[in-house]
């Protein structure tokens, strides 16, 4: 199994806002990028700017997208703090999150690609949970607009391998 997992594109100003010009324009540069990659599910959060992106890449792969609450954006602080000092509501959301993650894993082992639009600080909580880090580690690693990350279950090892993160080659020096 392999999980690819992207940001969403360049979005306005505010908590749930569309894409820019520039954003539709790095999602079009993603979404060519994907083209390549035989995807056989596909998810995305259901906030505005990762629905538009994965709206636009999805013109190049056709798959049906399922839009998932549990990807939504989650706030630095919750990866700053420790897990007791987590509220209830930190803690559900990121329970609903890594739920999520272990139902579309729990076939690993299947030759099989899952493709995640998602957010900045979500696909660092997704690392975690695949790569077993602790979340208020992962504050410095940064996730560019449409940056592409891949992880791949190894069944000769049993573990979860990243193969690429943060990779934004597929935008334009102006785009970036």
């Amino acid at each position: 199994m392999e999980i690819i997992f992207v940001r969403h594109a360049e979005k306005e100003e505010g908590d749930d806002t569309p894409l820019t010009k520039k954003g539709k324009a790095q999602a079009k540069l993603l979404a060519r990028a994907l083209k390549k990659e035989k995807i056989d599910d596909f998810y995305s959060s259901d906030l505005t700017r990762t629905k538009q992106t994965a709206e636009i890449i999805n013109k190049k792969i056709k798959k049906q997208i399922k839009f998932e609450k549990a990807l939504r954006e989650f706030k630095t602080e919750t990866l700053k703090k420790e897990k007791h000092k987590l509220t209830k509501e930190e803690i559900d959301k990121l329970n609903k999150l890594f739920k999520f993650l272990n139902r579309i894993s729990k076939d690993r082992n299947k030759e099989k690609t899952i493709l995640i639009v998602a957010h900045g600080l979500t696909n660092r909580l997704i690392l975690s949970y695949f790569m077993n880090l602790d979340t208020n580690k992962l504050v410095p690693f940064m996730q560019k607009e449409t940056c592409i990350n891949i992880i791949k279950w190894t069944p000769k090892y049993q573990n979860w391998r990243l193969e690429m993160m943060g990779n934004h080659s597929h935008l334009t020096s102006k785009l970036k």
